[in-house]
């Protein structure tokens, strides 16, 4: 039932009988729900937002992460409801709330699907906020809930989400201890097989990490030869050469895919008389996958469909027949690292990384 009539609701008015109730969780709980039922009945989805929020960060306060993210995720419900787009203001109320929830059980996970499902619908990016996601990587991130993290940091795309990727990845190697083919692999081929290939990121995890790697303290600095001038006006400035054929490919690959044919452009145009750019990343793949061999990381079936996209869909290089349909990057994660779910025990141990 709406309202009575009268006196227009407010903040003031509404909210303070509600918080009164505490340190009754389930009181206070149950009337910030009814009385904001009433609210969004009357079409008053901002205060009922506000109420949420308040109550919601009140009752996290105090320890009760079930009736906190229940009313955390009734408010982000009643944001799409009420059409309320992504900003600073509507991202702050979200992160406020998931920095409030115990990182143990289902609710700080139960909040940030909710949330990125909402700015799918209401943002400017279809895969979820960028600045939302990288917040949210970053907290999985301190969790150690590496998988999870993962997941977030390369759905952002942006720079900073890249250097924490790169930072956990090296983490996740045991800072140079195991072979840190997977974790670049892991971290840079994402990048390039989006439409269009997302150069910046791929560019900074890959120099973040290769750099950490290099370091005096890492055991992995014993695979750095020198460094050569890449010779291109690219990004790249340099290549490291190392002993690892997986980490060449990958810095050779970057710049590869920078010299790819524009959008648009038919593949017939971009292979022109000569084969191309095309011509020459084919060689690069063909190479590469020789020298890691049957048993390395770049010969791996999940990682050469995932190189295969990168030519069908970057280079125009027609795919051989049959080919395609599966979630190629779904698969890639689970061949390098075991796939399965989020949690600082799917993410850290030597059983669950199959580095090669």
């Amino acid at each position: 039932m709406p309202p009575r009539s009268g006196r227009q609701p407010t903040l003031e008015s509404l909210l303070p009988p509600i918080l009164s109730l505490l340190p009754n969780a389930y009181s206070a709980h149950q009337k910030a729900l009814t009385t904001t039922a009433r609210l969004v009945h009357s079409n008053q989805h901002a205060l009922a937002i506000e109420i949420l929020f308040n109550v919601a960060k009140e009752l996290l306060k105090i320890g009760e992460g079930s009736s906190g993210v229940e009313l955390g995720v009734r408010m982000v419900t009643i944001m799409g409801e009420g059409g309320v787009r992504v900003d600073d203001k509507s991202r702050a109320s979200i992160t406020q709330l998931l920095a409030l929830t115990p990182a143990a059980g289902p609710w700080r996970k139960k909040l940030a699907d909710t949330s990125i499902k909402w700015s799918q619908a209401h943002g400017d990016c279809p895969t979820g906020d960028p600045g939302l996601h990288q917040y949210i990587g970053e907290m999985y991130y301190k969790d150690h809930a590496f998988v999870l993290a993962e997941q977030h940091l390369l759905a952002s795309g942006k720079r900073d989400a890249a250097l924490t990727l790169a930072e956990m990845m090296f983490e996740w190697s045991e800072k140079g201890k195991l072979d840190p083919g997977p974790y670049a692999v892991r971290g840079t081929l994402p990048f390039l097989a989006q439409s269009p290939p997302s150069i910046q990121p791929a560019l900074t995890f890959l120099s973040t990490f290769l750099s950490k790697l290099s370091s005096p303290s890492s055991p992995s600095h014993k695979i750095f030869i020198t460094a050569l001038p890449s010779q291109t006006s690219f990004s790249v400035s340099e290549i490291h050469l190392t002993t690892s054929p997986t980490l060449n490919f990958l810095q050779l690959a970057l710049i590869t895919v920078q010299r790819a044919p524009a959008p648009g452009v038919s593949g017939v145009a971009a292979r022109g008389m000569d084969g191309g750019i095309a011509r020459e990343w084919d060689a690069l793949v063909r190479r590469y996958s020789r020298s890691s061999g049957a048993g390395g990381v770049l010969g791996q079936g999940e990682v050469q469909e995932v190189l295969m996209q990168i030519s069908t869909g970057v280079f125009k290089i027609p795919p051989p027949r049959g080919a395609g349909g599966n979630d190629l990057l779904q698969n890639l994660m689970g061949s390098l690292f075991g796939g399965g779910g989020g949690g600082a025990g799917g993410a850290g141990g030597r059983g669950a990384i199959g580095a090669r």
